[in-house]
């Protein structure tokens, strides 16, 4: 189950924008994690974690918004940016309780 302060930050950025999000990856059992090439101590393995895009709305833009909105808390923050569309990379957001950023080669 997704953790609260997860679910009411996607339902802010949801609001914000006036567009659906949609999550690409939650909740992510540690087999599945596997696969994917997750960390072994992903945030998606205890459900506290979802990486996302706005429709409509370019993976920057979004980017720019969670950053300067939350990028003080203590939470995990990255962008997968994509060179050739604007809107094809996905924003991380975990509630890991310690500030972290990066970005996704």
């Amino acid at each position: 189950m997704p953790s609260d302060e997860l679910i009411d930050i996607l339902t802010e950025i949801r609001e914000h924008f006036g567009q659906c999000l949609r999550i690409n990856s939650g909740y992510r059992c540690p087999e599945h994690n596997a696969r994917v090439g997750g960390a072994t101590q992903s945030q998606h393995t205890i459900g506290s974690a979802a990486d996302f895009i706005v429709f409509k709305v370019p993976t920057e833009v979004v980017y720019q918004y969670v950053m300067e909105k939350y990028g003080d808390r203590d939470l995990g923050i990255a962008i997968k940016r994509n060179p050739n569309n604007p809107y094809g990379g996905f924003i991380h957001l975990d509630t890991r309780g310690k500030k972290a950023t990066w970005e996704y080669k």
